[in-house]
């Protein structure tokens, strides 16, 4: 299986690094190809989205690769830290300006057609809130199933969030063993 890996923090320290690493090296014991694409660290940086009129804007260099590259994957992997409730912007900009009309979806007969619907996702969040902080889950869980993900079709195998991140490096190791079930 091909996996991409999509990170978003600009913390080089941060702990979702360590998190889409063991994700990867995980996946790779099972003899899936995986690439992550660090949002803050790569070549394919984009600007944030502009137009006038959307479908009158030719797709940039960059934006056909990233789309190579999800189109490449059978699984997309987001690992994020939850910020304002949300991922970074850095992240919804990444889905804005590649999950575009006639790639990721399209209209037919005043519905939509999904068009990644043979992908999978999941999604690990982490944040610095303690656990009862659960309906902030139940907001990012149904923003990024319903409307970003699976408004393209992609299944949706996992919703994880690491809570209270800043605690200890024993809690943190106990994080990485729970990704063994998620690959």
């Amino acid at each position: 299986m091909n996996k991409l890996i999509i990170t978003a923090n600009p913390s080089i320290k941060a702990f979702t690094h360590t998190i889409a690493n063991k994700f990867k090296e995980l996946s790779i014991n099972k003899w899936d190809t995986v690439e992550i694409l660090d949002l803050y660290r790569t070549d394919l940086k984009q600007d944030f989205l502009s137009y006038e009129v959307m479908w009158e804007n030719p797709l940039d260099e960059t934006t056909k690769k990233i789309q190579e590259k999800i189109t490449w994957a059978d699984e997309l992997v987001f690992v994020f830290p939850i910020w304002w409730w949300d991922c970074p912007a850095i992240m919804k900009n990444f889905i804005d300006s590649n999950f575009l009309t006639w790639f990721a979806f399209k209209y037919e007969n005043g519905k939509s057609v999904w068009l990644l619907k043979w992908k999978s996702a999941r999604i690990i969040a982490t944040s610095w809130a303690p656990s009862f902080f659960y309906k902030i889950i139940l907001h990012i869980q149904f923003f990024w199933n319903m409307n970003r993900i699976g408004f393209c079709g992609l299944k949706q195998k996992s919703f994880t969030v690491f809570w209270n991140i800043d605690r200890s490096a024993t809690d943190k190791n106990k994080y990485l063993s729970e990704l063994e079930k998620l690959v």
